[in-house]
């Protein structure tokens, strides 16, 4: 949909933040050629090495100084996607505060809101202009900035030093995750930005918000899927790849010591938790099998409370303004 398409509030909304829509656009796409330039370095710093027909691993001195550069590259190529990711981390935050601040705190603070309502602009339907602009440039760009995270993560320099799906930085740069917690901080501001009425307070008022729930996310995700237990001495192939939730022994009667609550002990924490009754290792993981379903229950959950946000929103402006 081109700005000549788009007619009444969703028009002005459009007109009077299309600077902030440019920069947000401009950095979207410094973000993808960092990505992309990660991904060209990492390969051109392979073909080097290969070039010298040496390896990482030689033993060769000769091959000593250009598998070290090869490994300074690489690592430097891969700082590129981390300090990515945590763009990816603090989007959300970034987006709400736009909405609260700029887009709604400042015009009721200004009082410039009447104008439009006294044009024959209803104010429900001022409101959704609001949040439909940026919602709409959130729903196409955050998931192709996911898409090329992806590609970059998985393609890139993370085969020399490998970054794991379940890393907090990770995990949120990636699948449907982003998309939710940017449209749960743009509910998160539209909220905020109707209650404090105050342009910089509400934006900060939005980061800590936003921050916080993002915060209590990450914390209770390693429940909200049932976690997979494996039991032995001996664990199966594939394990590094999985999210270690927790781990210990086992005792005679099938009760749990976690490993944590030895590492306080001097000595082996192992000795301690048999010191203890365990009989028998375990560990509870999250396997890479696990990613969507952890994945699609976040994402709901963020879903519902911004719905709930938005309805909030909606319903303030009523009660306020009807």
């Amino acid at each position: 949909m081109s700005l000549m398409t788009l007619k009444g509030p969703y028009w002005v909304t459009v007109r009077q933040h299309r600077k902030a829509l440019w920069v947000a656009l401009a950095l979207g796409v410094v973000a993808v050629t960092a990505l992309v330039g990660s991904w060209l370095w990492s390969g051109h710093t392979a073909d080097v090495l290969r070039a010298t027909g040496c390896t990482v691993g030689s033993l060769d001195p000769n091959c000593f100084q250009p598998a070290r550069e090869y490994s300074d590259d690489q690592w430097a190529a891969r700082h590129l996607v981390e300090y990515a990711a945590l763009g990816m981390l603090v989007l959300p935050a970034l987006f709400g505060a736009f909405v609260a601040g700029p887009m709604l705190a400042r015009e009721m603070e200004s009082g410039t809101y009447k104008l439009a309502w006294t044009q024959g602009v209803h104010p429900a339907r001022w409101l959704a202009a609001k949040l439909a602009v940026p919602a709409a440039f959130v729903v196409v760009g955050v998931p192709l900035l996911s898409l090329a995270f992806y590609w970059a993560w998985t393609t890139g320099p993370a085969h020399d030093y490998p970054t794991y799906w379940y890393e907090p930085t990770m995990y949120v740069s990636h699948g449907v995750v982003p998309l939710a917690h940017t449209l749960l901080g743009l509910a998160v501001g539209a909220v905020v930005g109707l209650l404090v009425r105050r342009t910089v307070v509400t934006m900060s008022v939005t980061v800590l918000i936003t921050g916080t729930a993002l915060a209590v996310l990450a914390w209770v995700r390693p429940g909200l899927w049932p976690v997979r237990t494996l039991t032995g001495n001996e664990l199966p192939e594939g394990v590094s790849s999985s999210w270690l939730v927790d781990s210990g022994m086992v005792t005679a009667a099938g009760d749990r010591i976690r490993s944590g609550d030895c590492f306080a002990t001097p000595g082996n924490p192992r000795g301690c938790m048999t010191a203890r009754g365990g009989v028998s290792d375990y560990i509870d993981i999250h396997p890479a099998s696990h990613f969507w379903p952890l994945q699609l229950v976040e994402s709901g959950i963020c879903i519902v409370v911004a719905g709930l946000a938005t309805y909030a929103a909606f319903r303030l402006l009523r009660r306020r303004h009807a």
